[in-house]
């Protein structure tokens, strides 16, 4: 997990807890200093025959939050662009060279990211600009680490554009602020999934704490569950879910830890979506939100005040 606090106004402070294609030489042994400590040098970013990889940050989906290096990168004709399947196609539109389209569905996520690998040194060998693009931002539970780690076994140290994490920015797209003075003064981001579709530690409860999961929604009722019967959480806490956010079919759906994971089964929440835990979920979100989907429990469509929404952008700026 990854925890971010708020004391008193001072600075946020960021805590951890917890063959024939390879062109480098092996790595040596990891020195005992720390378990992330290596004597390996990096490999250049360019191969002679002019292959080089660029790891990229797509955001939470709306191609106007791509960032400018993003946008430029994404515009080069001649690049081989490498996404996975929760890329929006708002956001595979902007790509001006060739795309292709990993099928990471759950079951089968190993293979995939293999197909990812091959696809790379294709390119690479090719003496190609490859564009290995990922949601949101790689580096926060998107595997971002250990793709640049594989890159480099592959003779290539891969330049990095960050991307805007969805852990925030999804929330807000669908008016839900990570924290608010009074209501919470620390966010805790989690993954739904550890290694192996492991599930990950429990974070116990705490009355002024957001929680924000990314890739649970697979597991929303057992997650719910264990949150309530063994972390300490009332059931009443409230739960939203902003699903594609920035995308036209944005949705969020806001509950209970006792009736959110029924409410996403009643309007067939898929992936990718944010979970938010937390009395902030209901500090934006106002009646009208509701009633803009016909008043129907626990839908709201956009994101109220917050533009939010293809639709809602271009109308914003006058497009």
């Amino acid at each position: 997990s990854i925890i971010l606090q708020a004391h008193h106004g001072q600075s946020s402070s960021l805590n951890y807890s917890h063959g024939d294609d390879v062109l480098l030489p092996p790595s040596p042994k990891r020195d005992n200093r720390t378990a992330a400590a290596t004597t390996r040098t990096k490999p250049p970013q360019r191969l002679p025959n002019g292959g080089r990889i660029t790891l990229v940050g797509a955001g939470p989906g709306l191609p106007d939050l791509l960032t400018l290096a993003a946008h430029r990168v994404l515009s080069d004709p001649d690049a081989l662009v490498v996404v996975d399947r929760l890329v929006s196609k708002e956001i595979r539109e902007v790509v001006a060279g060739e795309v292709r389209v990993a099928r990471k569905y759950p079951g089968c996520a190993e293979q995939a990211q293999e197909e990812i690998y091959e696809w790379c040194k294709g390119g690479l060998r090719e003496g190609r600009h490859v564009v290995r693009l990922k949601i949101g931002d790689p580096f926060v539970f998107g595997r971002g680490g250990e793709e640049v780690l594989e890159f480099r076994k592959f003779g290539v140290d891969p330049v990095v554009i960050p991307g805007v994490s969805a852990a925030f920015s999804a929330p807000l797209l669908g008016s839900i602020p990570v924290t608010h003075r009074g209501i919470s003064n620390q966010v805790v981001m989690c993954t739904g999934y550890g290694r192996n579709n492991t599930s990950p530690d429990l974070i116990r409860y705490h009355e002024e704490q957001t929680v924000v999961f990314l890739m649970a929604v697979g597991r929303l009722r057992e997650l719910c569950r264990d949150l309530v019967s063994k972390a300490g959480y009332p059931k009443d806490t409230p739960v939203g879910i902003v699903e594609r956010a920035g995308c036209p079919e944005q949705r969020t759906v806001v509950g209970t830890m006792d009736t959110i994971a029924d409410l996403a089964e009643r309007y067939d929440v898929k992936p990718p979506s944010t979970i938010v835990v937390g009395e902030v979920v209901n500090v934006l979100l106002t009646e009208e939100d509701y009633d803009s989907f016909g008043g129907e429990e626990g839908v709201v469509v956009g994101g109220g005040g917050v533009i939010s929404g293809v639709a809602d952008w271009q109308s914003y700026f006058g497009q």
